[in-house]
């Protein structure tokens, strides 16, 4: 309880610590913020800046009085410029005042270090090392905390991923089920739709003989009744006149008719000859 009164009472110590100057506007503005008047003070150091916009010792003052309007980011910014002052108490008390302005932030980290710049430029600063303990504390409980956060995170991004699987899992065996290749009677159908294989080379080639059997006997088939259809066979060839003798007579024809009788009369004598033996 005495270190959170301690951090709190910090801004009292801010006020009563300004930085004296002999612009008129500065010492308005100290005398203000002295009697709790805050806003006064900001207008007055506001006013005070645009003549000394270069000097660390008008920013300090002006996050003092940022500091006590709660308005703690803007003082943190005072403080950062005031840090580059050459006067070494002012530079620490800049920089223990910054470490201030980062704690109200809960920027712990930022805070631990600027307690620890204030102590290297002032060791026997008895309030910077106590506001570093208490920073120090804060950012342990701080980065426990993001850990634990961090790590219930990471449980419930594995537990959804879990329930995910899962879930997948089940809709996979439920298509599963409702899978029509697995109905028989659609897969017997399927086996039935199926191009029968064709026969291997042995049951071609007695299909072959059997096709080749079956074209043998239709030929023999059409041979028979060609014969039983076919005219009467020609005479022996001793018997039929030769057929240059023929042509013989059809051309004796044009050139005269008894050329055409003697031709007319060995053909008939030629068919009245009797047949010639082989033996």
């Amino acid at each position: 309880m005495r270190a959170a009164l301690l951090v709190l009472a910090l801004p009292l110590l801010v006020g009563f610590d300004l930085v004296q100057s002999p612009n008129r506007a500065v010492e308005d503005g100290n005398a203000r913020l002295k009697a709790g008047k805050a806003e006064e003070a900001l207008g007055h150091y506001d006013k005070a800046l645009k003549s000394l916009a270069g000097e660390p010792g008008a920013h300090f003052d002006r996050g003092a009085a940022l500091f006590a309007l709660g308005r703690f980011e803007e003082s943190a910014q005072e403080f950062l410029r005031a840090t580059e002052a050459r006067i070494p108490p002012l530079k620490e008390a800049a920089f223990y005042n910054l470490g201030n302005g980062y704690f109200k932030l809960e920027k712990y980290g930022e805070a631990v270090a600027a307690y620890r710049r204030a102590l290297n430029l002032d060791p026997s600063d008895a309030k910077a090392k106590w506001n570093l303990e208490l920073a120090l504390k804060k950012k342990k409980d701080q980065d426990d905390k993001d850990k634990q956060k961090k790590d219930q995170q990471s449980q419930d991004d594995n537990k959804k991923s879990g329930n995910d699987k899962d879930k997948k899992d089940q809709q996979s065996q439920q298509n599963d089920k409702q899978d029509p290749k697995q109905d028989p009677k659609q897969d017997q159908q399927a086996k039935q739709d199926q191009p029968k294989p064709q026969n291997d080379d042995k049951d071609q080639g007695k299909d072959k003989g059997k096709q080749a059997a079956g074209d043998k006997d239709k030929q023999d088939q059409n041979k028979q009744q060609g014969d039983s259809m076919s005219p009467t066979p020609p005479p022996p060839s001793d018997q039929i006149p030769d057929t240059r003798e023929i042509e013989a007579v059809l051309d004796s024809l044009e050139r005269s008719p008894k050329d055409l009788e003697k031709q007319r009369a060995h053909a008939r004598a030629i068919r009245r000859a009797p047949p010639r033996k082989n033996w």
